[in-house]
C-alpha cells in the first residue's frame, strides 16, 4: 500500500517532516556555522581579542619631583653655587673694606746734614724728622660708603638666590624631558607587549583555519611598527637619562624618575588668586632683585660722589732735631686739597646712572609680569588640557572598541581596526604628553612664587628675595 496514493496519508507525512525539520534546525545551522570559514563571531575569538588591546592610561608613569635629599646634595655639590657662594664672601669682605675706610696712618722720616760756614755757628749739623699724618674720612662719606657695602651685600645674596633658582630650572627642565621620555618608553613597551600577544593569538586562529594569512601579515606589520616604535622609545630615554645623570650626578639614584614612586600633589597648580600668586612671583623674582640690587648700588655710589665733592683733609703731626740737636722742633699739618669741576661731573654721572637703573627696573618689572601671565596662562591651559585629552584617549579607546568588535561580527576588516586602533593610541600617547607638559609649567609657576619645596629642604627652600 502506498501513503502517497492516499490524500490523508500524504497531508500527515508532509506534517511530520515539517515538524521534524523545525525542532533540528538550530542544530544544524550551528553544525553549519562551526564548519563555514567565515569571519569569527564574538564567541569563537580568544579572550585576548576583545580586551587590554591597548596600553591603560591609569597603568603609565606620572611625572613626579626629584627627592628633596638628591636636591640637597646636587646644590651643595654645583660649582654654579660654589663660585655664588665665593662672590657673596667676596662681597662680605669688600663691603667691610667699605666700613673700614681706607683712609690709613702714612709715616715719613727725613735726614739731612747741614754745614755753617759762617761764625759762630760754623760747622757740620746732623738733622731728622719724622711725619705721621692722615686723611680723615667725613661722617657723609663714611655713611654713602656704608650704604654702598649694604648694596654690595644685597647684590651677591641676590646672585646666590638667583643661581640656585637657575639651577632648579635648569634640572626642572632635564628631569621632565628624562621622566617623559622613560614614560614614553614605558607606553611602547606595553603596547609591543600587546601586539606580541595579537600576533600568538592570531597565529593560532590561523593554525585552526579561523584567519587569514592576510590578516596575520597585517597583525605582524603591526608587531614590527610597535617594535621600531619601542626601540626609538628606548634610545630616547637613554640619552635623556644620561645627560640628566652626566650633568646632574646626584640625580643618578633617584627612584622618582620612573614616575612609579614619589608625591604628585606639589605638581598641581597653586590654589592661590592670581593676584596673591603675582604678588609672590614678584617677591621671589631673582631678576627683580638683581635689578633693585643694582638701583641700591647704583644710589649709593651716587650718595658717594655727591659726599666727595667736599674733599677729604689730611692731618698730621711731626717732629724734628736741627742744628745737631740744639733745636727741637714739634708742629702739626693740615692739606686739603680744592674741588674741581671733575667732582661735579662725576656725581653727574653716578645720578645719570640712578635714572638708568631706575628705568631698568621699571622694564624688568614689565618684563616680569608679562612672564607670569604668560606662564600662568599657559600653566591652567595645560591643566585644563589634560582632562580634555584624558577624555579624548577615551573616547578614541573606545571607537577602537568598537571597530574591534565590527572586526569580530565580521562587519569591519582588520585594517580598519588596526587605524582605529593607531588613532587610539596616538590618543593616549598626546594624553601622557599633556600630563608632563602641564606638571612642568606648573613647577615653573610655583617655582617662580616660591612654592615649590617644603621647608623640610634646606637646600632647595629658595629665600625670599629683598625688595628693598
Amino acid at each position: 500500500m502506498h501513503f502517497t496514493s492516499q490524500p490523508f496519508a500524504l497531508r500527515a507525512l508532509v506534517a511530520a517532516l515539517a515538524l521534524l525539520f523545525t525542532t533540528s534546525a538550530p542544530a544544524l545551522a550551528g553544525t553549519l556555522q562551526s564548519a563555514s570559514p567565515v569571519k569569527p563571531s564574538a564567541q569563537t575569538l580568544p579572550a585576548t581579542m576583545s580586551q587590554d588591546m591597548l596600553p591603560q592610561l591609569s597603568a603609565l608613569p606620572r611625572p613626579t619631583l626629584p627627592q628633596f635629599a638628591q636636591l640637597d646634595r646636587l646644590l651643595a655639590d654645583t660649582p654654579l653655587l660654589h663660585e655664588a657662594q665665593a662672590m657673596q664672601q667676596a662681597a662680605l669682605q669688600n663691603g667691610q673694606v667699605l666700613r673700614s675706610g681706607t683712609q690709613e696712618f702714612t709715616g715719613q722720616a727725613q735726614v739731612q746734614q747741614r754745614r755753617v760756614d759762617a761764625p759762630p755757628d760754623n760747622g757740620n749739623y746732623a738733622e731728622w724728622q719724622l711725619l705721621l699724618n692722615r686723611q680723615i674720612r667725613l661722617p657723609s662719606q663714611a655713611q654713602a660708603d656704608i650704604r654702598l657695602a649694604d648694596a654690595l651685600t644685597t647684590s651677591a645674596n641676590a646672585g646666590l638666590v638667583g643661581a640656585r633658582q637657575q639651577l632648579l630650572t635648569d634640572v626642572l627642565a632635564a628631569w621632565f624631558a628624562a621622566q617623559r621620555a622613560q614614560a614614553e618608553a614605558a607606553l611602547a613597551q606595553q603596547n609591543l607587549s600587546l601586539m606580541q600577544g595579537q600576533v600568538q593569538a592570531l597565529q593560532r586562529r590561523k593554525a585552526l583555519g579561523d584567519a587569514s594569512v592576510l590578516e596575520l601579515e597585517q597583525m605582524q606589520a603591526e608587531e614590527a611598527r610597535a617594535q621600531s616604535a619601542l626601540l626609538l622609545a628606548q634610545g630616547l630615554a637613554s640619552s635623556s637619562r644620561a645627560a640628566l645623570e652626566a650633568r646632574y650626578p646626584a640625580l643618578a639614584g633617584d627612584t622618582t624618575l620612573s614616575g612609579q614612586a614619589g608625591s604628585t600633589a606639589q605638581l598641581a597648580l597653586p590654589d592661590q588668586p592670581a593676584d596673591a600668586l603675582r604678588a609672590l612671583v614678584e617677591q621671589n623674582s631673582v631678576t627683580l632683585a638683581r635689578n633693585r640690587a643694582a638701583l641700591q648700588q647704583a644710589q649709593a655710589k651716587a650718595g658717594q660722589a655727591t659726599a666727595a665733592r667736599t674733599p677729604q683733609p689730611t692731618v698730621g703731626a711731626y717732629v724734628g732735631s736741627d742744628r745737631g740737636g740744639r733745636e727741637r722742633i714739634i708742629g702739626l699739618q693740615f692739606s686739603m686739597p680744592f674741588g674741581g669741576p671733575a667732582r661735579v661731573s662725576t656725581e653727574r654721572a653716578a645720578l645719570a646712572e640712578v635714572d638708568a637703573a631706575q628705568w631698568r627696573l621699571r622694564d624688568t618689572q614689565a618684563v616680569t609680569l608679562a612672564e607670569f601671565q604668560r606662564l600662568l596662562a599657559t600653566a591652567q591651559s595645560q591643566a585644563a588640557g589634560v582632562k580634555a585629552m584624558d577624555r579624548a584617549a577615551q573616547v578614541q579607546t573606545q571607537a577602537s572598541a568598537r571597530m574591534l568588535r565590527a572586526y569580530q561580527l565580521g562587519e569591519a576588516g582588520i585594517s580598519d581596526w588596526l587605524l582605529a586602533r593607531r588613532s587610539a593610541l596616538d590618543a593616549v600617547r598626546q594624553a601622557l604628553q599633556s600630563r608632563f607638559d602641564a606638571a612642568q609649567s606648573a613647577a615653573l609657576l610655583k617655582l617662580q612664587a616660591g612654592l615649590l619645596f617644603d621647608a623640610s629642604s634646606s637646600a632647595a627652600v629658595m629665600p625670599a628675595a629683598n625688595p628693598d
